[in-house]
């Protein structure tokens, strides 16, 4: 193969979970699509990060208009809709919906975790995206997550009213490590004098599973049987 195949080959490697085979299928699939469609794909992959950012409040994905904060307990907000990527304080739709309960706070690892949740309509409260779980094998530590976002959160939300905090990590061994960090810091004696619940999703996920794959009726009951 000539070295242009393989520097396409490479750089579909440096996505998560593609090894060298699927990313050659990657290239050779491009390879066979009409034009107008690769130039159609160019010019999306050169506006990501224009178009579609992570929330500065949650880091769920945030694209086509944005919320901006107006300053009143981050509840109300004005709409800007000319994006300016230089502006960091843009909100998704979820933290940009006042119907929202803001007393709950439900932490996740993955967008796709999120939107699965979403998906089953029967959680209306916020979300943080960890980003990720602890994984050693990884070498993935708590400073590799948006664990202090979540602290500062946490203390911001818990100023005035009682909030939950679910904890909502994945069913299997770094899930399990995060959530018992997550609940050993917010158990620690700093904040055991805030107005703080924590409570783990119930268990009808079976261990070793992933959220995202999960039907609604198991999510249902999970969310139904935390505790």
């Amino acid at each position: 193969m000539n070295s242009k195949f393989q520097q396409l080959v490479k750089l579909f490697q440096r996505l998560p979970g593609v090894g060298p085979r699927q990313a050659a299928r990657f290239v050779i699939a491009l390879l066979e699509q009409p034009e107008e469609n690769l130039k159609e794909l160019g010019e999306s992959i050169n506006n990501l990060k224009c178009d579609i950012r992570f929330c500065d409040e949650c880091f769920n994905i945030s694209e086509g208009v944005r919320y901006f904060k107006d300053g009143v307990k981050g509840v109300r907000y004005s709409i800007v809709k000319v994006p300016d990527p230089l502006r960091h304080d843009s909100l998704c739709h979820i933290c940009h919906d006042i119907k929202r309960d803001r007393s709950k706070l439900m932490v996740v690892e993955k967008v796709t975790d999120l939107e699965s949740i979403e998906k089953t309509g029967l959680y209306k409260g916020l979300y943080h995206v960890l980003g990720g779980a602890i994984n050693p094998l990884e070498k993935i530590t708590p400073t590799n997550l948006r664990i202090k976002e979540l602290e500062k959160r946490v203390e911001n939300m818990s100023k005035d009213d009682e909030i939950e905090l679910i904890i909502a990590t994945n069913p299997n061994t770094p899930g399990e490590i995060t959530a018992l960090y997550l609940k050993d810091l917010f158990a620690s004696a700093d904040w055991r004098k805030k107005n703080i619940s924590i409570t783990r999703l119930g268990r009808g996920l079976s261990s070793g599973s992933n959220l995202e794959y999960a039907d609604e009726i198991t999510l249902k009951h999970a969310l139904e049987y935390r505790k």
